[in-house]
């Protein structure tokens, strides 16, 4: 009887040890921008993403859409994809200005010769520095092929590098519907070219 006990209590020792040893925490996986990723996986991810928000628009309590023309949508369109739009410069936060701006990025981007290359694009977003973004007017506003009022694009931030990728400018919700109110391109953000990416009427 006292053997059979020692035995148990031998066996529950051995248990709670283990249980008590120092695991080994799983490391979560690493955060991939999507500028990072390769062009072809990049594609796919972005596509799906697009399929996704077609989805939204369509059948969303929350969407943009007016209520009477979501039955007639069938989707958004855009510039084909290409990777010369994927762009990476130098951020550099302005944690005193005004919001919504909370920094500005430097970029090369091409420039009509009639005119002046711009000055670094001002970013806005969150104080807490979320979903930073730009907002931006080119020249396919003026030719009929995007929103009039501009367009935004995300900005993958990390550290003082900065990707902008114009594959994935979009209009604000007010370009489809006039009782949603939306923060204007600054004017230093108005692009003199053609921002032939991301998405268009």
């Amino acid at each position: 009887m006292r053997r059979t006990i020692w035995v148990g209590l031998s066996i529950l020792l051995v248990i709670v040890g283990v249980l008590l040893l120092p695991r080994k925490k799983q490391s979560k996986p690493a955060f991939r921008p999507l500028c990072e990723l390769p062009w072809s996986e990049y594609a796919k991810t972005l596509e799906a993403a697009r399929l996704y928000k077609d989805s939204v628009f369509q059948t969303s309590e929350r969407s943009p859409i007016p209520t009477p023309d979501r039955r007639s949508f069938r989707g958004l369109r855009y510039f084909r994809l290409d990777s010369c739009w994927r762009i990476v410069g130098w951020y550099e936060a302005l944690p005193r200005a005004l919001a919504p701006v909370i920094g500005q990025v430097w970029v090369d981007l091409p420039s009509l010769d009639s005119c002046k290359k711009p000055t670094p694009l001002l970013v806005y977003g969150s104080r807490g520095g979320e979903e930073p973004y730009i907002a931006f007017w080119d020249s396919t506003a003026a030719q009929g092929l995007s929103y009039e009022g501009g367009r935004y694009v995300p900005v993958e931030i990390q550290g003082k590098k900065a990707c902008l990728d114009f594959n994935r400018a979009y209009f604000p919700y007010c370009a489809y519907n006039p009782a949603y109110i939306c923060l204007p391109y600054p004017p230093q953000n108005r692009l003199c070219l053609s921002v032939l990416a991301g998405e268009r009427w």
